[in-house]
């Protein structure tokens, strides 16, 4: 039985310039999650700890951060770690920095998949090959899988060597799953991974996991090999509505696989809309979002609708406990205007002038869209 912890898209180091007042909060998080993956695995007592690529977020990461990341790994006390270059992380093929400075740091059982190539790696008491797809630069149109097509008719026949486990780790947009609309992230197509002479894939890139849902299978030798996207284990911005995942799978000596979906991360980035008309739903707004994990949420609240003057003000108060409660708060409050009420008119315009006379009668149709559009006119004339 081997027993197997995938994950990818880490983006250590990761920045955050958008997130001025949480940056710090939200780029050490990640190694945190690392951190707590590594202890998982342990806990399961995996075998194979397997990085599908990105474990950094660019190649200029900092010293201190790669030497940081190395010896998280070198915690994990299975047989091997393997790290797959992605395109963010990429491996040139001449000497990196970035590389050659988590080689240093590294111990004996962290493996880096630099080369488009089998990796055997019986020499780590591990029944296992892996077939590497790593980036060598940011951005291809061409993908880094297509050398095992001509391997596909020989591992198609059989089963493999002495019962060795073929895993194909790649990094890369997949058609169908992954956005990529210029076809720019080393793009895959499904046949082309179906057609490989693996039992299963581990894919990174995509930072949401794929399939969704747990997953027993059997391997190549019974159908094409299925493909399992890990998604990156924290959350990274508002486009990301999930909480973070990584695969974990045994491999039984039948070969037999069962594969278990882990929630990994810290931090949510949660977008709320809310259309606002009337005192209760600022209450019922300001309940609702008690109910979140306030200390770990990331929100950006879009608020639309019409208040009157003094039932905005009731509304910044709210939005000032609700902000101390969060993590962070965005605000979008564009689609959000005063109210114009028949006192507005009477306090702002002259009995029966024509502005008084249109806006009453808006008023009266209740044709709000149309009175807004009035009043910000006559507003505009006034100045």
């Amino acid at each position: 039985m081997t027993r197997i912890l995938a994950c990818a898209d880490f983006h250590l180091g990761m920045k955050f310039a958008g997130y001025p007042s949480v940056q710090q909060q939200l780029s050490e998080a990640r190694f945190s999650t690392l951190k707590r993956l590594v202890g998982t695995a342990n806990q399961k007592r995996c075998d194979l700890f397997l990085v599908a690529g990105d474990l950094f977020d660019r190649v200029s990461v900092s010293a201190r951060d790669v030497k940081r990341a190395a010896e998280l790994l070198n915690a994990f006390q299975g047989r091997l770690v393997a790290v797959l270059p992605g395109n963010h992380d990429f491996y040139s093929g001449s000497p990196s920095t970035l590389w050659a400075r988590f080689r240093e740091a590294a111990g004996d059982r962290i493996l880096l998949l630099e080369h488009p190539k089998i990796y055997d790696l019986n020499h780590y008491d591990l029944k296992i090959r892996l077939y590497a797809g790593p980036c060598d630069s940011k951005h291809s149109q061409e993908n880094a899988v297509s050398w095992m097509k001509d391997l596909a008719e020989q591992g198609k026949n059989g089963t493999a060597e002495s019962g060795t486990l073929r895993i194909g780790v790649a990094h890369g947009s997949i058609e169908g799953i992954s956005p990529d609309a210029q076809g720019v992230y080393f793009p895959m197509r499904r046949e082309e991974l179906e057609g490989a002479p693996v039992n299963f894939w581990v894919v990174g890139h995509t930072h949401r996991q794929h399939p969704f849902e747990n997953t027993e299978i059997a391997g190549a030798a019974n159908g094409n090999p299925p493909v399992l996207i890990p998604g990156t284990p924290e959350p990274d911005g508002f486009d990301c509505r999930h909480g973070g995942t990584a695969w974990t799978g045994i491999v039984s000596d039948e070969g037999r696989l069962r594969f278990e979906s882990l929630g990994t991360g810290t931090y949510r980035f949660v977008i709320d809309q809310q259309n606002v008309e009337r005192v209760e739903d600022l209450r019922r707004l300001e309940t609702r979002l008690k109910d979140t994990k306030s200390s770990v949420t990331l929100m950006r609240l879009k608020l639309s609708g019409r208040l009157e003057s003094e039932q905005l003000a009731e509304l910044r108060q709210v939005l000032a406990r609700i902000e101390k409660n969060l993590l962070y708060l965005r605000l979008d409050d564009g689609a959000l205007v005063e109210r114009i009420s028949e006192q507005n008119v009477e306090a702002e315009f002259t009995e029966g002038s024509f502005p008084y006379r249109l806006l009453k009668d808006l008023i009266a149709e209740e044709d709000f869209e149309a009175l807004q559009t009035a009043y910000s006119l006559l507003q505009e004339q006034k100045l």
